[in-house]
């Protein structure tokens, strides 16, 4: 495998298993991992922007990449998630 590969599997699976754990732990843990997300996705695209913007494309289009994955995979699965939550 190539360094970036190996960089993106490391940015993208290590907060995609912190927050699978969380949503382990409840109804609040599903919420509050849906926020650590967004935070999380928001800040590798700010910091991928300052990376590429800066001369560290390979670390920016690391960061970039993992910012899309986590949104795809992470958005989805805990919307199926909290389709099955009753919020009443």
């Amino acid at each position: 495998m190539n360094k970036t590969f190996k960089d993106l599997l490391i940015a993208t699976l290590i907060p995609l298993g912190l927050m699978l754990v969380m949503c382990i732990t409840g109804d609040e843990g599903i919420l509050l991992a849906g926020i650590a997300m967004l935070l999380c996705a928001g800040a590798y695209v700010l910091i991928g922007i300052i990376c590429l913007l800066s001369a560290n494309t390979h670390w920016g289009k690391v960061l970039m990449l993992s910012a899309g994955i986590i949104l795809l995979v992470g958005f989805s699965t805990c919307g199926l998630i909290m389709n099955g939550m009753n919020f009443h």
